[in-house]
C-alpha cells in the first residue's frame, strides 16, 4: 500500500478510498463497479483467476479492451510485487 498510495491519488482515488481499501466491500467510498473491480483484483491475485460470474458482471460495464487492460494491470502489479519481495527491492 505504501508504494501505491501516491499512484492511486494521481489516478484519482480519494483519501477515503485509500483508507477504506481493506474493507472496500462495506465502504461507501466505492461504487458497485469499483467494488467489482476490486473483487476481481483480489480473486485474480489470490486464486490466479476470477469467478466467471464476476467476469460476466464486469463485462456489462467494461469493454473487452478495458477488461484486458484491467487483467494486465493486475498481473503486472502482482509480478512487480513478487519480484521486489523475492529480491528484497525497496522502492523509495
Amino acid at each position: 500500500m505504501h508504494y501505491h498510495r501516491a499512484l492511486g491519488l494521481k489516478a484519482g482515488l480519494t483519501d477515503s478510498q485509500i483508507k477504506d481499501l481493506e474493507r472496500f466491500e462495506s465502504s461507501s467510498a466505492y461504487n458497485d463497479l469499483e467494488k467489482s473491480v476490486l473483487r476481481f483484483a483480489e480473486q485474480w491475485t489470490r486464486q490466479g483467476k476470477a469467478d466467471a460470474e464476476l467476469v460476466q458482471q464486469l463485462a456489462k460495464s467494461l469493454s473487452p479492451a478495458q477488461l484486458i487492460i484491467l487483467a494486465a494491470t493486475i498481473g503486472l502489479a502482482n509480478w512487480t510485487n513478487r519480484f521486489n519481495e523475492t529480491f528484497g527491492i525497496e522502492l523509495p
